[in-house]
């Protein structure tokens, strides 16, 4: 089952949705992202331990990787004992670590626990999950966040902004991709901002040449005026979704 399920769509504190999170479902499965909200709805689609091969962190703030020791242990305790691979940014390992052992100190020791691999990934290079081919890019952001790109032979290629506002790599990755996956915090754009607007993004995935955009991660009070700015930049030159939680994109 080739597909990208969207399970969850909100910003940080968005009273109605989980944390923005997706599952990529390939000849690897991986979660990308894992805030606070995330593990319950995550568990309303799968309850099987053993589903995901890796988890993907853009960055350390709590809506995007606070969940990660509730999904961990849930795991541990319902019997998986194959190893999970944790991927971030450069040095994502330290900050995980911290948030893994804050949350249920001692519970993901080698003696307690399946393995649970590291992989930092590096911009600039290609990291290999099996086929899948993995890039970063770093956008702008309060802290440094990272989005990721997945290419999967015979698959149409994924790319996740996690949280920030475009930047030449970030514009640079998603060149080509067929389905981009970004958040729009903002109805309209100005000033410094560090997340993603609706004209941003829509004028990313056009000059991309993207098959699918999918907009999420919204201001909580600004969502009328985000669905309605959307409607009136698309051009229809390629979909443009505004995912509910359980929505779902083939990539076959």
């Amino acid at each position: 089952m080739n597909e990208l399920v969207f399970v969850g769509t909100g910003e940080a504190l968005d009273p109605a949705l989980p944390n923005t999170s997706l599952l990529y479902r390939g000849p690897r499965t991986l979660l990308l992202d894992c805030g606070y909200a995330v593990p319950h709805a995550f568990w309303r689609i799968s309850q099987d331990v053993d589903l995901l091969d890796g988890v993907w962190i853009s960055h350390g703030h709590a809506d995007h990787c606070f969940g990660l020791p509730a999904l961990l242990l849930w795991m541990r305790l319902g019997g998986r004992t194959r190893a999970l691979t944790v991927f971030g940014g450069p040095g994502s390992r330290a900050r995980i670590g911290v948030v893994l052992e804050l949350g249920y100190p001692g519970s993901y020791a080698a003696s307690k626990c399946y393995p649970i691999n590291f992989v930092e990934l590096e911009p600039g290079a290609v990291g290999e999950f099996g086929p899948l081919e993995l890039r970063i890019a770093a956008s702008a952001h309060s802290i440094v966040n990272h989005a990721l790109r997945v290419e999967t032979p015979g698959l149409r290629s994924v790319m996740y902004s996690g949280d920030g506002a475009i930047t030449p790599g970030t514009r640079e990755l998603a060149s080509g991709v067929d389905v981009l996956v970004h958040e729009c915090f903002f109805a309209t754009p100005g000033g410094q901002r560090k997340h993603g607007d609706v004209e941003g993004c829509i004028a990313l995935g056009r000059e991309a040449g993207v098959q699918t955009l999918g907009l999420l991660h919204f201001a909580a009070e600004a969502k009328p005026e985000i669905r309605r700015r959307v409607e009136e930049l698309d051009d229809r030159s390629f979909e443009v979704l505004m995912p509910d939680v359980g929505d779902r994109v083939s990539l076959g």
